[in-house]
């Protein structure tokens, strides 16, 4: 992300947590990326659950890909995330060469999407049709049926 994404998130995300009454939110995107890094360095270890977590998650994004292509595709997700996590939740380093293929390619995505025209609407990820929700749904009849 760009300086002025970064802080349009820090202070979306702030402005959440003051609604939620959370108590002493950093007031700005430095002291909070220290609070952050200070956090990960004291807390971040290893454990049986955070492996599951981590890899309910990583099968969770595998899943939007053809079954064939998502074993290969696990050590480039572990591309993407940083060291702290991959130990965290156990999960394999990936290799120097991987990380930067995936890092160029994803720069070279961003230079040829610069030369294409711009979408003519927003492209959300809500907006696409929803495999297990074939025919749409009603927010308010998602969850578990009611206890009777």
């Amino acid at each position: 992300m760009c300086e002025k994404e970064k802080l349009a998130s820090f202070y979306f995300w702030r402005e959440v947590g003051k609604r939620m009454h959370i108590q002493n939110i950093p007031a700005t995107y430095e002291e909070f990326e220290r609070y952050n890094l200070d956090y990960e360095r004291e807390h971040f270890r290893y454990s049986d659950t955070n492996r599951r977590v981590g890899e309910a998650t990583r099968d969770l994004f595998l899943s939007w890909f053809p079954w064939w292509m998502r074993s290969p595709l696990k050590p480039v997700v572990y591309a993407l995330l940083d060291e702290t996590i991959l130990d965290a939740f156990g999960f394999e380093h990936p290799s120097q060469l991987l990380r930067i293929a995936l890092a160029s390619s994803l720069k070279l995505r961003g230079l040829t999407l610069r030369f294409l025209p711009p979408y003519q609407q927003s492209q959300f990820f809500s907006d696409s049709p929803i495999r297990s929700y074939p025919n749409g749904y009603e927010i308010a009849n998602l969850g578990p049926p009611e206890n009777k």
